[in-house]
């Protein structure tokens, strides 16, 4: 039966790095607010903030880490550097905030949040 253990691995594997997002997710409030569930090649599941971010679950020796990836039409000219950060797991939500303002506004420069001109 090595078959069903392998399988049992991988679900709890799965299971593992999705309980990690969730987590993530809980203890920070824009991405709660802003990220939507994505699933992933080969059955991974991740955290997408449309056209600019993305938030991947990793193994890394026995641990979770959970990494921001440019992502979107904006950033897939440069591939090779979408990598921003190799784990978001213990991020302060000020800092998460900022780095996700900054990818945001490298992948929309056209995009004025200024509300100054309504005015």
């Amino acid at each position: 039966m090595p078959k069903q253990k392998n399988t049992v691995e991988i679900l709890e594997r799965r299971k593992t790095m999705i309980d990690a997002l969730i987590t993530f997710i809980a203890k920070h409030p824009k991405a709660k607010e802003e990220a939507h569930a994505k699933g992933l090649e080969g059955g991974k599941n991740g955290l997408s903030f449309p056209d600019y971010a993305l938030i991947v679950p990793y193994w890394n020796k026995g641990d979770i880490q959970l990494r921001l990836l440019k992502s979107g039409e904006n950033w897939m000219d440069n591939v090779e550097d979408r990598q921003v950060s190799d784990d978001v797991t213990n991020m302060s939500d000020k800092e998460f905030n900022e780095t996700l303002e900054e990818m945001y506004q490298k992948a929309n420069p056209d995009d004025d949040e200024d509300d100054d001109d309504d005015e």
